[in-house]
């Protein structure tokens, strides 16, 4: 199996409009890529997810008690919160389900 089959959703990786959404208190649903698992071929399997923040440097990105790339309030001196959330996400090649997705694209 490798080729990446198309997905119906409307899938993004704009963690800036992301960030915006967690922070106005939305969960979103996204697909990230395991850390442990990975195909015959050595590609990571993708996992469904959650993203959410709780409070400020308090995001997580997680499915099930397993961490995709969380954001803790030690890592403030890593960066800006939405810097080192872009970085938690490109890490895991986080996609999320854009449900109002731009028409300009």
């Amino acid at each position: 199996m490798n080729e990446r089959k198309s997905s119906i959703y409307n899938l993004s990786k704009d963690y800036a409009k992301l960030f915006r959404l967690i922070c106005d208190g939305q969960r979103i649903a996204a697909w990230a890529d395991t850390f442990s698992m990975k195909d015959a071929d050595g590609k990571p399997y993708r996992d469904i997810c959650e993203v959410r923040r709780s409070g400020e440097y308090e995001i997580m990105i997680s499915a099930r008690g397993t961490g995709y790339g969380n954001v803790w309030p030690f890592q403030r001196d890593e960066g800006t919160e939405e810097a080192v959330f872009s970085k938690a996400c490109a890490g895991c090649n986080l996609e999320w389900i854009d449900p109002v997705p731009d028409t300009n694209q």
